[in-house]
């Protein structure tokens, strides 16, 4: 703000008045925002001079109303503010009173030569208005001496600050200072040059070894999932089923049976092709996993002779083409109910698979059988020769592990044994799969 003070007054000095005007309203907008009241009255004092010398008075003195009644504490403001309420007074025509005002300023301001001289410019041009030019002669020859004081003034000044070295050591000592002042800024700026550099590569390192982390990381995921989806493949085509069916079709052909043998065969062709395509893709629908699951059922059936009476049953509303879940994870469970639940039980054998949706975002899939329960299985499988070790199980618990990460909610298995008056009525698996 006083720097564009000094740009309107040295403007003003060189005759440049609109420009002068603009840099004093900007001194004024930028006092207001810096809250410099000193700058603001004296930016406010000049822009009112400028328009009393254009003859808007009205506007002058809209300007000087929003300055309160005194300034003091600085001097040099005062006796600026009551040099421009004289001028006003003056163009507003009230000549005695602008007299009274104007006259005490040439004792008041005799250390200031510049107010001074604008001082004995007023009463010269009030003396004129006065008719009084003997008197305006005076004060405008008095305006010019002082003006002259006030340039030789200002011309010493700047000869003895800007050119002549009047006071070596102090200069010396003044560019020691700045010397050191920007030696210590650029080691400041080097070091915050450095430290930026550092920190960007730390960052850089941080972020590739946290990405070799999440790499490594889906890499081992992906590997998990492939070396699952072979597992389970060897477990869904376990030599032990491929020889008993494979076993059942010859047994056909040799007794002459081509129906059966053509039945059999095409429904093996159709199960093997459908856990061939399985194996390669992650989900399928239940829709699809049923029917796998009928495929597997109805061949196994055909080897007990058409004993076992499968049944699926689905609530209405669970749409099996819209819901998807992990490929070939039913068959696992229908063999289990098969080989230790069923396979040693005298009279009707029964297996069936209930879909309940239990809420929007899960559904419930229950196997059932009525075989002799675990603890009698167990107990039958101590007493075989040779014993399979079915990892099936395991393997669709990983399978739904993975399969649950995609999804809001977690997957469930509960194996229950289903017992009347402690006796036993078979077991019934209960699947919890998230679908959203």
């Amino acid at each position: 703000a006083h720097i564009y003070l000094l740009m309107g007054e040295t403007l003003e000095e060189q005759g440049k008045f609109n420009e002068a005007q603009l840099h004093y309203r900007k001194a004024r907008i930028t006092a207001e925002d810096t809250k410099d009241t000193s700058a603001l009255y004296t930016s406010i004092l000049r822009i009112a001079d400028r328009y009393l010398k254009s003859d808007r008075v009205q506007e002058a003195e809209e300007l000087l109303t929003k300055l309160p009644d005194s300034l003091e504490g600085d001097d040099g403001l005062e006796l600026l503010h009551r040099i421009t309420m004289g001028h006003f007074l003056m163009k507003d025509g009230q000549l005695t009173a602008a007299r009274n005002m104007l006259e005490p300023l040439l004792v008041d301001s005799k250390d200031k030569p510049d107010l001074l001289a604008e001082t004995y410019l007023h009463l010269s041009e009030l003396e004129t208005l006065a008719g009084d030019s003997n008197k305006a002669l005076v004060y405008y020859s008095d305006y010019h001496n002082e003006l002259e004081k006030d340039r030789a003034a200002k011309q010493t000044r700047f000869l003895q600050n800007a050119i002549i070295p009047y006071n070596p050591d102090r200069r010396k000592s003044e560019l020691q200072l700045l010397t050191e002042r920007n030696e210590l800024a650029e080691l400041r700026l080097r070091r915050n040059r450095n430290t930026f550099l550092i920190t960007g590569l730390l960052f850089a390192l941080l972020t590739l070894v946290l990405y070799i982390i999440y790499r490594q990381y889906q890499l081992r995921n992906e590997r998990k999932v492939v070396s699952l989806e072979q597992t389970m493949l060897r477990s869904q085509m376990n030599p032990h089923f491929l020889f008993n069916s494979l076993n059942s079709i010859k047994h056909y052909i040799i007794n002459n049976e081509q129906k059966n043998a053509v039945h059999y065969l095409n429904k093996f062709s159709k199960l093997v092709r459908r856990i061939l395509e399985a194996s390669s893709a992650r989900e399928t629908t239940l829709a699809e996993e049923l029917e796998t699951a009928d495929l597997y059922m109805g061949i196994e059936n055909i080897r007990f002779s058409y004993e076992i009476n499968f049944d699926i049953v689905m609530d209405e509303d669970v749409d099996p083409e819209r819901i998807r879940i992990p490929s070939l994870i039913l068959q696992p469970f229908l063999e289990n109910a098969l080989w230790h639940g069923l396979s040693s039980k005298k009279g009707e054998k029964n297996i069936c698979i209930h879909i309940q949706r239990l809420n929007p975002e899960l559904i419930r899939i229950d196997i059932t059988d009525n075989g002799v329960g675990r603890a009698a299985s167990e107990k039958l499988k101590e007493n075989r020769v040779v014993k399979r070790k079915s990892l099936g199980i395991d393997i669709t618990k990983e399978r739904l592990q993975n399969f649950a990460k995609d999804y809001q909610n977690d997957f469930a298995i509960t194996i229950e044994d289903l017992e009347e008056a402690g006796a036993p009525l078979g077991t019934r698996v209960a699947l919890q799969i998230p679908t959203s």
